[in-house]
């Protein structure tokens, strides 16, 4: 017993004199603990920037109430930040910044196409209910006189609510090309005489209430026969309110925004009509038209974390056991300077990453068919980033002389700026306090510029990280030849 005591306290004091056993024991398990309770429990909704572009306006030139009443819904939901613009188009194109981008268009007519499909579809609610009430109800004579009289009138009423006329044709001329479905070639052309085209795979039906359709994917256009007037009416169904919703390829805030934007509509659609069926259609378009794979987003991301970590731990815990062994020491009776040391290490560490990516980039072509490649620009970046980080590095190993101790700090260093840079998970899912310390770190320039230029081509958005990656590698390579002191060896 008491040899086992003994030895649990021999080996007690070498786990604590290990650096890097407390730090992945204790210190990196609860670093990991903060950062994620910080992340996904701060308490915080995310917010989502949305730039929203309204052309439904009254003839004065003032927004429409119910778009002006939308856009405030959105902005009223807690996750989407609302940013009235003038054109999506050209704001795109203006935006300096760099990373996804999030667009919103309230179509012309929102607000008169809202109103006539919510009272079009009221009135089908009310007349399919006045037809349950027939069947169902057990009316007195005069009450059930009284009550065909009403529905009658709510018929010829609704047969025209929510339907626009284009145009009549003569009904003898036409009433035998009315039949079930291909559509005659005579009744094509009368449509095409009046500026009207009807698809290839348009087809015509019969409906219940005794007027025919032509309908497609697109459009529907309803004919109703008028014997006393020998015509036949042409009309087409009033659209839907339309908003469109743009969002950047590989964004994962996109589905998040979205939802919301669907949530809202479902709202106005509850308080316009009180059911289901929907008064306002909601399209869903990237702002690329690259058809990209899933891995190809996840790449940048990918590549800068590893290139970082492998810069700034490997460099600084290599530099500090060189030290501990001596290599430093003899290579400094060596005729070679400071500077060839560390360019020495530069050149490697940007070798790496070369190796790094086109091994990663290989592997995803044949496993995810990956196209996104790195161009002169991107090389451009990821040679800054490697050379930056080896800097960091070698920085650190100038200072630091246990390996053990370089090992901790490398690690306390490089873990939480992977995770609070926006390499895996998107800033904007941070409480706010963390999205200000996101944009303070290096591997968020490099991570955004690498995605702006492999994923985006967007180089306009890259120039923010070359200026910061830039800056760096001028300042950690002076400071590395600053502290790298060979007398210390």
């Amino acid at each position: 017993m008491k040899k086992s005591i003994s030895l649990f306290i021999s080996l007690t004091k070498n786990w604590l004199r290990s650096k890097s056993g407390v730090f992945f024991s204790i210190l990196f398990p609860v670093m990991l603990l903060i950062i994620f309770s910080a992340v996904f429990g701060g308490g915080e909704t995310a917010e989502y920037t949305i730039h929203i572009e309204n052309e439904d306006f009254e003839e004065n030139g003032i927004p429409t109430e119910l778009s002006e009443a939308f856009i405030k819904a959105l902005d009223d939901t807690g996750t989407l930040n609302v940013n009235e613009v003038d054109n999506l188009t050209e704001h795109r194109e203006e935006e300096e910044g760099f990373g996804s981008y999030r667009g919103l268009r309230i179509k012309e007519g929102f607000q008169e196409r809202a109103e006539n499909k919510s009272m079009s579809i009221r009135v089908g609610v009310m007349h399919e209910t006045m037809l349950l009430m027939e069947n169902e109800s057990d009316m007195e004579e005069e009450e059930r006189e009284e009550f065909e009289r009403g529905k009658e009138s709510l018929e010829e009423w609704s047969q025209f609510l929510g339907k626009e006329h284009l145009f009549d044709l003569n009904r003898s001329e036409y009433a035998d090309y009315l039949n079930e479905g291909e559509i005659h070639e005579e009744m094509r052309s009368a449509f095409e005489e009046k500026n009207f085209s009807i698809s290839d795979d348009a087809e015509m039906k019969y409906e219940e209430n005794g007027s025919w359709t032509i309908e497609d994917e697109e459009k529907k256009f309803i004919i109703q026969e008028d014997e006393e007037e020998n015509k036949l009416h042409i009309f087409r169904e009033k659209e839907s309110a339309k908003i469109v919703v743009y969002t950047s390829p590989g964004d994962q805030g996109g589905q998040v925004v979205q939802g919301t934007v669907r949530g809202v509509v479902d709202s106005f659609d509850s308080r316009m009509i009180g059911v289901e069926d929907t008064t306002i259609e909601v399209g869903e378009e990237t702002t690329e038209d690259e058809e990209l794979q899933p891995a190809d987003y996840y790449l940048p991301g990918i590549l800068t974390a590893f290139i970082m970590t492998n810069g700034i731990i490997a460099v600084t815990t290599t530099t500090t056991e060189y030290k501990r062994n001596g290599v430093l020491k003899r290579l400094s009776a060596a005729p070679i300077q400071k500077k060839d040391w560390i360019l020495a290490n530069v050149g490697q560490q940007t070798l790496l990453a070369f190796i790094l990516t086109g091994v990663m980039i290989l592997l995803s072509r044949i496993l995810f068919d990956v196209q996104a490649v790195p161009g002169i620009y991107s090389l451009g970046l990821i040679f800054l980033g490697a050379v930056a980080f080896c800097s960091v590095g070698m920085v650190l190993g100038g200072f630091i002389k246990d390996v053990e101790a370089a090992s901790g700090i490398g690690n306390a260093i490089a873990f939480p700026m992977m995770f609070l840079s926006g390499a895996f998970v998107p800033i904007e899912q941070f409480p706010g306090y963390l999205r200000t310390v996101a944009r303070a770190l290096p591997l968020y320039y490099f991570h955004q510029g690498l995605q702006e230029l492999m994923i985006l081509e967007n180089l306009s958005g890259a120039i923010i990280p070359y200026i910061v990656l830039g800056s760096l590698t001028v300042v950690f390579l002076i400071a590395a030849i600053k502290v790298t002191d060979w007398k210390d060896m």
